[in-house]
């Protein structure tokens, strides 16, 4: 072939240099006894380009997660990357995906959790193509700092229950009997009730599926025992991408093995609800899994940019000295980012091993500041440690993130404010653009303690109360919507807030102070409903002078009521104590208690 011909070899792709470069420079920066890569260059792979399995001093395996390797530009931290990512983190994978942005000038990379849960917007409601992340400084990969792996661990640990969940799958698949082809008059009763639960978990329930079981395509029933009044059954999931039937058939060896590695038996030895009632029996299981996700508050909620600051406050609040923040009303995102990933987990190293060299409350070893739990508290921690001790503490934590010291993994929570949902808001703030989180409420005062009773109703001034219970009640109707939009969109005009209400009247008897418990603060609360009028609030001290509403009372519920000279329907009511403004997140809480009641008022007309 003359060396002149036009027809030469296909080139390698204009990117091609940047993207090995990228590759080729995360390599070093990242700790390679911690961490073992498996990285595909020039690999064309969708979505990832290789696997990092973390490991432990021994070297053995105890998490993966896949990873997305991309050139950042020279002077940003801003990448833009296919929604596509997202929806392969949430429905293709079991693994958690990191998004590794790298600056080729600086020698630098930052790390991302890809993860649904952080999008305002579910992500089959996505339009765009694109979205644009922002690197977290303090999410930096630079070959000195180790704070990263400590985060990869906690991510990697919150989706062990995912992973849990294809490993008893593996067994049920090996181990079932065969009964494809079979006729049984049972299959098709059993064909009715998995129709109805699957129906519910692909369509008004779809939460279920994507908290409790992402990344399952059907769920199927593995029966031990079946007659006309009794069953004995499983339910087990079946993952996108594998080819099976719905239903099994088991043993009492393979019974007992499956309960034992976490599957729950539901056993009927006077009756049989998948033969008589299969359609209610699938609608009582799927309210079962709906009270699961409301107790432990899994719900979706970074649609709700004020739920998201209720939280982020209240975990602030609660752990501001072991973040090394002052309590102030509103803080830049990245230094609430330094204080979460660098120095709570530093402040928890150096308070331990002060706890044990001192013998504080008994504490010999770290598992004894432990405190019977799984993972370490910092709260509880903080509570046996003096202030000038608290100081030191302070100053050698510091230290160490000054000097880089490596960062030995610890499991780190609490059980009234989850880390993972603050290390969620975090990234849902950061996603958004968010550069400063301003304090939703007037803070509690608890200096007023020094000269009033320790009752909690005094951390407020009734003009600081009725200032807070005046943004609750202003905001809450757009959180509580966005809420239910967020998960449960096919229903939403099944469970709106007080009946929708567009009025909200609130009468709040509060004392200049607390000194018994017969002063508490308490509301009178009604709600109206009128098609041709704004929402709006009226928030009324009963101190004050004999006003139009004074008169209202709790017999007119479901009556029309005059205000205004318009005719308003009276939807809701009730009388308190006003303690919900009191609570750590009292709208998250108070939400999730008016959706567990419409919920639940919801099944049982069905």
């Amino acid at each position: 072939m003359s060396q002149n011909s036009a027809i030469k070899p296909a080139p390698y792709s204009p990117t091609d240099t940047k993207e090995t470069e990228s590759v080729d420079i995360f390599k070093v920066l990242v700790d390679h006894s911690k961490v073992k890569l498996d990285i595909k260059e020039r690999d064309k792979i969708p979505n990832i380009d290789g696997y990092m399995e973390l490991v432990d001093d021994g070297g053995s395996p105890c998490g993966k997660l896949e990873a997305q390797i991309k050139k950042l530009p020279d002077d940003s931290t801003k990448l833009q990357i296919p929604t596509s990512l997202f929806a392969y983190s949430e429905r293709a994978t079991c693994n958690p995906v990191i998004l590794i942005g790298v600056n080729t000038k600086n020698k630098q990379a930052f790390w991302f959790h890809i993860s649904g849960k952080i999008l305002k917007t579910p992500i089959e409601k996505l339009t765009q193509a694109t979205i644009t992340i922002d690197f977290s400084p303090a999410n930096i990969i630079d070959g000195v700092s180790t704070a990263y792996l400590s985060q990869w661990q906690n991510i990697v640990d919150s989706y062990i229950e995912l992973k849990a969940v294809n490993e008893k799958y593996e067994l049920l698949q090996a181990r079932s009997n065969p009964i494809v082809g079979l006729e049984k008059k049972e299959f098709s009763e059993i064909q009715k009730f998995l129709d109805e639960f699957n129906s519910l978990l692909d369509g008004k329930f779809s939460i279920i599926k994507k908290t409790l079981y992402p990344n399952s395509w059907k769920t199927g029933l593995a029966y031990n025992s079946y007659t006309d009044d009794s069953v004995s059954f499983s339910l087990f999931s079946i993952p996108f991408g594998r080819n099976d039937v719905l239903i099994k058939e088991i043993d009492n060896k393979l019974k007992d093995e499956m309960k034992e590695i976490g599957y729950t038996s539901y056993g009927y030895l006077k009756e049989n609800p998948v033969r008589t009632h299969p359609k209610k029996l699938a609608r009582d299981q799927i309210q079962n899994r709906i009270n699961e996700i409301l107790q432990g508050k899994l719900l979706k909620h970074a649609s709700s940019e004020f739920l998201v600051r209720e939280f982020v406050f209240a975990f602030i609040d609660r752990f501001h000295i072991q973040m090394g923040l002052e309590k102030k009303d509103c803080y830049e995102l990245l230094e609430i980012e330094k204080g979460f990933y660098e120095f709570l987990p530093f402040w928890t190293v150096e308070a331990i091993k002060f706890m044990v060299e001192t013998k504080r409350n008994g504490v010999i070893s770290p598992a004894h500041a432990l405190f019977g739990r799984s993972f370490f508290d910092p709260s509880l921690i903080l509570s046996s440690i003096m202030q000038k001790e608290r100081e030191a503490l302070a100053e050698k934590t510091k230290e160490n993130i000054a000097k880089k010291a490596p960062l030995p993994f610890l499991p780190i929570g609490n059980r009234d404010l989850s880390f993972k949902l603050f290390y969620e808001s975090l990234a849902s703030l950061r996603l958004q653009g968010t550069n400063e989180v301003k304090r939703p409420y007037l803070p509690k005062d608890f200096s007023r303690f020094d000269y009033m009773a320790n009752w909690v109703w005094n951390s407020l001034s009734p003009e600081a109360l009725q200032k807070n219970l005046s943004i609750f009640f202003e905001y809450l109707p757009e959180a509580y919507n966005q809420i239910v939009q967020s998960n449960f969109e096919e229903i939403i005009e099944e469970l709106p807030l007080f009946g929708g209400a567009n009025l909200f009247v609130i009468l709040l008897d509060a004392k200049p102070e607390v000194k018994v418990f017969t002063d508490a603060p308490t509301i009178d609360f009604y709600a109206f409903y009128n098609p041709d009028s704004k929402f709006s609030i009226k928030i009324i001290n009963k101190k004050e002078a004999k006003t139009p509403f004074s008169d209202l009372s709790f017999e007119q519920y479901r009556e029309e009521v005059m205000i205004d000279d318009k005719p308003w329907l009276m939807v809701a009511a009730f009388s308190s104590i006003l303690d919900f403004v009191f609570d750590d997140t009292p709208m998250l809480d108070f939400i999730y208690k008016q959706v567990k009641g419409n919920l639940d008022r919801y099944f049982n007309k069905l």
